[in-house]
């Protein structure tokens, strides 16, 4: 019967524990590897003039595949990125791209760092956003390790760096982060008319989900709430906040530390786990107390953001040593606080260990594409083309998919959520094969990806306001 299916679903996202962190970001290494290797292969190819099928292939067996796969076969997930490096060995050793003298390279790093628009930030932003489309799909499939689905109370998984990372990323290019000279009234209406559209998905999403009698993972959020509405509300209670570097850093570590106190003093973190849902508030608590945790993640994504931004990060070297380092110090204060203070990583509380966790990660993960970055530069295509002359001389971008992505994220994101939703109402997920799993997923990923490079392609912009 539905009651029954929708029984057993709602059983088969409960009670996970989660992973390791170095299982997470091994995994999602793979996506550096692969833009890598296809921004080398764009390279030797000289820009060819090629069909926006070619070009949907193209991304898909080298970005898209490789990073499900690794998803769902994380034990071959080195090997994956092995095969994705010998791309660029091969077209090196038959003389497709060679390496260029050190001098030229570092002038292009500092000039590629000075563009306004940073293609490693596009690169990270666009392939976050792929790996959690993917995700949202392949959870529903038993060929997804249950250890990489959302934790149910305490612990790390790869569904639960997602969920971090995104509102990250978008705290990262937020006009707070790019435009910091403007009015506190002009950030508020800015983040108020971004937010209306935020809110009408979610209210469509609630409806959508109660017509349908959706199976819900209610620990997640709430029995109302969900992810829309938490974007949403950050959106605006991040503009409210004071605009200084400094000032925004401290708040990071004040509202994360003084909600963490908050948590075990107060009797917080019981009333979350354990009280009755017998209003709205304490229907929706996961996804309300959320919104606290996620404002001081929402500040560390503008500090980041501002850094990326700013002048420092022009030295290509220096900013390079500086990332990685203090993506690293941040990695070892998480590892602190669960040795020294016991306190363990809750993506269902947002607490302070989950919000350094969440920075450190994402730190590392955006230095791996600055190191991405930096090596490209080191190489030249046939006629001693490089990338920085492709990316001035060309319409047709050398990161063509993680362009596609970024311009209509949103839209993106919406599609992605609209076609899990069909595919569970339409196929049993529960008892798909291993090989019928991987083909839908697979087709999934690829029409999302085929639907971004189609808008841009096309210059479509999908704005909701």
């Amino acid at each position: 019967t539905a009651m029954a299916t929708k029984a057993e679903k709602e059983a088969f996202y409960h009670g996970h524990d989660g992973g390791t962190s170095w299982e997470i970001f091994l995994i999602t290494s793979i996506a550096p590897v692969s833009v890598f290797a296809q921004q080398v292969i764009e390279l030797s190819l000289l820009q060819s003039k090629r069909s926006t099928i070619l070009d949907v292939f193209l991304s898909f067996f080298v970005i898209v595949l490789p990073l499900y796969a690794s998803f769902v076969l994380p034990a071959y997930a080195i090997t994956f990125q092995m095969f994705l490096l010998s791309i660029p060995s091969l077209l090196l050793l038959f003389g497709k791209i060679s390496i260029r003298n050190i001098s030229d390279s570092l002038k292009d790093i500092e000039a590629s760092l000075k563009e306004p628009r940073k293609s490693y930030v596009t690169s990270y932003r666009g392939t976050m956003m792929l790996a959690t489309c993917i995700a949202i799909l392949a959870v529903d499939f038993p060929s997804f390790p249950r250890r990489f689905a959302k934790t149910e109370t305490f612990g790390v998984s790869l569904m639960d760096a997602g969920v971090g990372s995104v509102l990250l990323t978008q705290a990262m290019v937020s006009p707070l982060a790019r435009k910091p000279t403007m009015s506190a009234a002009v950030r508020l209406r800015s983040a108020l008319l971004s937010a209306s559209p935020l809110l009408a998905i979610g209210f469509v999403r609630l409806l959508a989900c109660r017509a349908s009698d959706y199976h819900e993972h209610v620990t997640e959020y709430g029995v109302h709430w969900n992810f829309f509405f938490t974007l949403a509300f950050i959106s605006i209670f991040g503009s409210l906040v004071p605009v200084d570097e400094k000032v925004s850093t401290i708040c990071v570590f004040a509202i994360s530390s003084g909600y963490e106190i908050l948590l075990h003093r107060s009797g917080l973190q019981r009333y979350i786990l354990e009280a009755d849902r017998t209003d709205v508030f304490s229907a929706n608590r996961e996804g309300i107390m959320g919104c606290v945790g996620y404002t001081s993640l929402f500040l560390a994504g503008v500090v980041m953001g501002k850094r990326v931004f700013s002048e420092q990060s022009r030295q290509g070297v220096s900013w390079w040593a500086t990332l990685g380092l203090g993506s690293l110090a941040t990695s070892l204060l998480v590892n602190a606080l669960g040795d020294w203070l016991g306190l363990q990583t809750s993506r269902r509380l947002v607490n302070l260990s989950y919000v350094c966790w969440t920075i450190a990660y994402n730190g590392l993960v955006l230095w791996q594409f600055l190191s991405v970055e930096i090596l490209l530069h080191f190489l030249k295509g046939p006629k001693g083309s490089t990338v920085l002359q492709q990316r001035r001389l060309t319409s047709n971008s050398c990161q063509l998919l993680c362009d596609a992505l970024n311009r209509n994220l949103l839209a993106i994101f919406l599609l992605s959520n609209l076609l899990t939703g069909a595919v569970n109402l339409l196929l049993p997920t529960l008892h798909a094969s291993w090989l019928f799993g991987f083909a839908v997923v697979s087709s999934y990923s690829l029409l999302i990806s085929a639907a971004a490079i189609h808008l841009h392609k096309r210059n479509l912009t999908i704005k909701f306001w």
